[in-house]
């Protein structure tokens, strides 16, 4: 910066301490958000380490009847995976 002239920045301050419990319901929820909507940052990914195909609980599958906002969990204990067709034992968190 040139000496005398004026500045207009303005410092960033971020606590790394504040964890989510911490903040208040106002800073939590945007403007419009309803409070029975889960925080995108909420949702997972797992992938088969076998052929590396990715589950992503916010999108779901729709095409093989898992809805958008499906935990793994809740998917079909039956259920296999639509390329190397393995059950969930060769799935771990991504």
């Amino acid at each position: 910066m040139q000496a005398g002239a004026e500045s207009t920045a303005a410092l960033l301050v971020v606590s790394l301490d504040e964890t989510p419990s911490q903040r208040t319901a106002d800073d939590a929820q945007p403007a419009g958000a309803s409070a029975a909507s889960a925080p995108a940052d909420d949702f997972k990914q797992w992938v088969y380490v076998i052929c590396g195909w990715v589950y992503d609980e916010a999108t779901g599958l729709p095409e093989e009847g898992i809805a958008p906002g499906t935990r793994w969990a809740d998917v079909p204990a039956d259920w296999r995976c639509p390329l190397c067709d393995v059950g969930d034992f060769a799935l771990v968190e991504f």
